[in-house]
């Protein structure tokens, strides 16, 4: 809720040994807990991306997708353009693009990928849905379409894309499950 962005690195021989230890505890044999780490400190940490409550982030590839309620999902990279994150030794960041909509200002509004991270859905507090075709080469050339159904009014708080990307489910307030197929053509 304080608009902070944080990336934490798991890519460590502690982690990997308690994932390993947890797959192996059995419960019925060792009374105890299986052993946990915990870490504090995450290796990147920002708050100038979103100047509102974030509630919902994706990796897309190196790229960082956000979103707050201000309208709009960031596309971001920790660094330089051409930086790797563990090279990073500042909170720099560089804004790739803005992927801008309407009538979403209020909390907890999830967008989603689908696995091969082509297309991004996300729905607003209206009813509609928003759906944009990443697969480009140029990130200005990326443009949304709209689906709306005169029954759909009430906020779409959650979306997911099937893995092809071709059925889109969407969860509204007023406990509907809507269901939108691509049609090839």
């Amino acid at each position: 809720m304080d608009h902070s962005l944080k990336i934490w690195n798991l890519d460590t021989e502690d982690f990997y040994s308690v994932v390993k230890e947890s797959y192996a505890h059995n419960p019925n044999k060792i009374k105890r807990p299986f052993s946990t780490i915990s870490n504090h400190f995450p290796v990147f940490s920002t708050r100038d991306i979103h100047r509102n409550y974030v509630d919902c982030v994706r990796w897309l590839g190196n790229f960082v997708l956000s979103k707050s309620c201000e309208n709009c999902i960031v596309c971001w990279k920790p660094g330089t353009i051409h930086q790797s994150i563990d090279k990073v030794t500042d909170n720099t960041i560089n804004i790739i693009f803005r992927f801008d909509y309407k009538e979403c200002d209020i909390w907890y509004m999830r967008f989603s990928l689908d696995s091969s991270q082509k297309i991004m859905a996300l729905g607003n507090q209206c009813g509609k849905i928003y759906v944009w075709d990443l697969d480009t080469s140029d990130p200005s050339l990326v443009r949304f379409t709209k689906l709306t159904h005169f029954k759909s009014t009430t906020a779409i708080r959650q979306t997911a894309l099937s893995k092809d990307g071709s059925i889109l489910l969407a969860v509204s307030d007023d406990s509907k499950i809507w269901r939108w197929d691509k049609i090839s053509g």
